[in-house]
């Protein structure tokens, strides 16, 4: 039985289509990841530099969109430690989504999945259980 010349064009494109998801959403991750570290840079230097904060007042300069602003530093620590949760909680959506599609690829391609990748740490719960055992012996 011959396979048709549209049907191989559409699994093909189906294939394209996925890897092409993946690869956007790891690219995404990567820039989010450099997005949060340098604001874990600036978190760093903001807590960290006190001198150069009294000598301004204990004011910092914030770029918001296109503008940038003198602010107090407790604003503007409080402002990049809320978008650093911001940031962990997309990191962590697109890391978990990228589990399934990657899944989903491999299926398209008719590779087995990946071992490991729905592996969930251990709770706070399991862990004292798993100390437990581990005394006993």
């Amino acid at each position: 039985m011959a396979v048709s010349p549209e049907r191989i064009q559409q699994q093909l494109e189906e294939v394209e289509a996925a890897a092409e998801d993946v690869i956007s959403d790891r690219q995404e991750i990567v820039t989010l990841d450099r997005r949060r570290n340098t604001n874990r840079e600036a978190l760093r230097q903001l807590k960290t530099n006190k001198l150069a904060s009294q000598s301004t007042g204990n004011k910092s300069w914030i770029c918001v969109g296109n503008m940038f602003l003198k602010l107090p530093n407790t604003v503007v620590v409080d402002c990049i430690e809320k978008e650093q949760k911001q940031l962990d909680t997309e990191i962590n959506n697109l890391r978990n989504g990228l589990r399934s599609k990657v899944n989903h690829l491999n299926d398209l391609e008719a590779k087995q999945q990946t071992v490991g990748t729905n592996l969930k740490p251990l709770s706070q719960d399991e862990w004292k259980a798993v100390k437990q055992v581990l005394d006993v012996m």
